[in-house]
């Protein structure tokens, strides 16, 4: 079978292991949109608080996720493999790091409040952001637990009904919204710590809904949950995997979280600007990274099965779907950037400033897409701590010191910071794609083994 038409044979099944993740994962997405869009018409004292919150859950949230993937690596392996102990094995080191994680976590949390005061964000924010940011913190513990269980069903190729359940706790989150911010249904208007409870309610929800799923359905792991040794010792193999991916995603939403911080310096206009760009740029990027995360099953369940031939065919495949989504993502945020921002907010200066932000998402939207794809298909090979140095160096040592620069010393303001992280994007997908091609090199030479 030709390259080509390999490609095309396995799009066919990523497509349909990518479609209900990429809409379990823009679910999710829409959960913060509809806080962000709910609570901007609250004010925009309160929108700039709800983006200093999400800042700060988003960097502890994704380092836990991306911890978690593990657990999909692990699975889709011992799937591969037609191993179901080790399938169950791993879903229960993901429950155990699930609880203990979201737990640390919401503590975390608590402790590190009294110190955003001194971030220097403008008057009113971190006071404004108090109740949001805690009671969405202890929300972390569901949706821990949610995600091991949805990473558990997809390695199988099962992804619908976590794709429902989640479905489900989005809607259940904007009637939340709905009746707790604005104080409708005779509750009271509790505004931003409304939008609060209503997360950890329908995150609450949808964790007993996919819990109850998996563990009496036909996907009921072969084994009993038993907390022994061989419990504990399967935690720590799962965090030797998991932990340099968590800190690869750490290193890309923290400097975008630290990029808000500074971004917030220059007042409430600019950074609930900077918010309403990343809450559409980040629901974009849910698309590719939902690819990216069944390109992990496939590449792992391809491994476990020594099938290697199909490894880049696979990868082709998922870059093609996610070149091609973003491309589209990319002429909606340049064409209509002014539209798009008015739906958030109401003030003509923040929405001149949002829609010029979303102009520079829009040009790096394809390489956002083929950096995260990249991510996924090296975690399907087990390789994490290549992947986590490179993002570092691309967000660290290039996109936030060339940002700052432009934006405080060059005075270009929030511009001068996106443009800033729009080149780390850029350098970290060109070596994540460069890394992939060298870890497969023998593969597609007809070589049975992968490149150290």
């Amino acid at each position: 079978m030709s390259f080509a038409r390999s490609v095309l044979h396995e799009l066919r099944p990523t497509l349909r292991l990518a479609a209900p993740i990429t809409a379990g994962q823009v679910g999710q997405m829409l959960m913060g949109v509809a806080d962000t869009v709910m609570v901007g018409h609250v004010g925009t004292l309160a929108l700039a608080a709800c983006s200093f919150a999400n800042n700060i859950l988003i960097v502890v949230a994704v380092t836990g996720f991306g911890v978690l993937t593990a657990v999909s690596v692990r699975v889709s392996h011992a799937h591969g493999a037609g191993v179901a102990q080790s399938m169950a094995r791993a879903l229960h080191a993901g429950v155990g790091v699930s609880v203990f994680g979201g737990l640390a976590a919401a503590l975390l949390l608590h402790a590190v409040y009294p110190l955003t005061h001194h971030l220097g964000q403008a008057p009113g924010v971190v006071e404004e952001a108090r109740n949001y940011l805690l009671i969405v913190g202890w929300s972390l513990i569901p949706a821990f637990l949610t995600t091991s269980a949805r990473n558990y069903l997809e390695a199988q190729s099962r992804p619908w009904p976590a794709f429902w359940i989640m479905f489900g706790g989005v809607l259940l989150n904007v009637v939340l919204n709905w009746v707790l911010i604005f104080g409708n249904l005779g509750a009271p208007a509790m505004g931003l710590t409304g939008a609060g409870w209503a997360t950890l309610i329908s995150r609450v929800a949808a964790m007993v809904a996919l819990v109850v799923f998996v563990w009496s359905g036909s996907s009921r792991p072969v084994e009993a949950l038993q907390m022994n040794a061989a419990w504990w010792k399967s935690q720590i193999d799962l965090l030797r995997l998991g932990v340099p991916a968590g800190l690869q995603l750490l290193s890309e939403v923290g400097a975008f979280a630290f990029a808000a911080i500074l971004i917030g310096r220059l007042g409430a206009v600019p950074l609930a600007a900077h918010q309403i760009a990343i809450t559409c740029a980040s629901t974009t990027f849910m698309i590719p990274l939902g690819v990216a995360m069944a390109s992990t099953v496939r590449i792992a369940q391809a491994t476990g099965a020594q099938r290697l031939d199909l490894l880049r065919p696979i990868a082709a495949g998922s870059w093609g779907i996610g070149l091609a989504v973003m491309a589209a993502a990319a002429g909606l945020f340049l064409v209509a950037n002014k539209s798009i921002a008015s739906a958030f907010v109401r003030d003509p200066e923040t929405i001149r400033l949002a829609a010029s932000l979303l102009v520079i998402a829009g040009i790096f939207q394809l390489v956002d897409g083929v950096q995260v794809v990249g991510s996924g298909l090296l975690r399907g090979l087990r390789d994490t701590r290549g992947p986590m140095l490179i993002t570092i160096a691309a967000y660290w040592l290039i996109a936030l010191p060339l940002g700052s620069w432009l934006a405080f010393t060059k005075g270009y303001g929030a511009q001068g910071m996106w443009s800033g992280l729009a080149l780390g994007l850029f350098v970290a997908a060109a070596l994540l794609v460069r890394r992939f091609l060298a870890k497969t090199a023998g593969t597609a030479a007809g070589d049975p083994r992968l490149t150290t």
